[in-house]
């Protein structure tokens, strides 16, 4: 029987993802791109809500990310047999230029500036559950970095 306290393993399981080198955006890490987004709208925050698909500051550049991201979200809560009317919010926020956390930062495993990345779920009884990951990234930059092979431009 499906619990909604089940919704804490899966916002670890979608932010480990969503901050990992797979989060492709058109071949691109899309922690970087969106570190670059933020840097060029002189935010320090990025904050997407998945179920409204807005991203503030606002932009429509990332809805492929947020389309796989629901996504994935959706087909956890399914094989856990969680019902969709038991999710009211899912809320990704990404905060760059972060202080060091020994806990979400590995010293220096990467170039750049500390970031952490939080996802919060709210359940239809007002319950957050919530995961983090963190990591160190620079802005993108295209001529310092390799597209990914597995980006089909077609």
């Amino acid at each position: 029987m499906a619990r909604r306290k089940e919704l804490g393993s899966i916002a670890s399981g979608v932010i480990g993802s969503f901050s990992s080198r797979n989060n492709d955006d058109l071949g691109y890490w899309g922690i970087g791109k969106l570190c670059g987004f933020a840097q060029n709208n002189g935010a320090e925050c990025v904050r997407i809500d998945l179920l409204n698909k807005e991203i503030v500051p606002k932009t429509n550049n990332f809805d492929l990310m947020t389309d796989t991201y629901l996504s994935m979200f959706y087909t956890q809560c399914e094989h856990r047999g969680i019902n969709k009317d038991w999710v009211s919010k899912v809320v990704i926020t990404i905060c760059f230029n972060q202080e060091y956390d020994k806990n979400l930062h590995y010293f220096r495993s990467s170039h750049g500036n500390p970031y952490v990345c939080t996802l919060k779920i709210e359940d239809d009884l007002g319950r957050e559950h919530k995961a983090k990951d963190g990591g160190w990234c620079a802005p993108h930059n295209p001529s310092k970095e390799s597209k990914s092979t597995r980006v089909y431009d077609f």
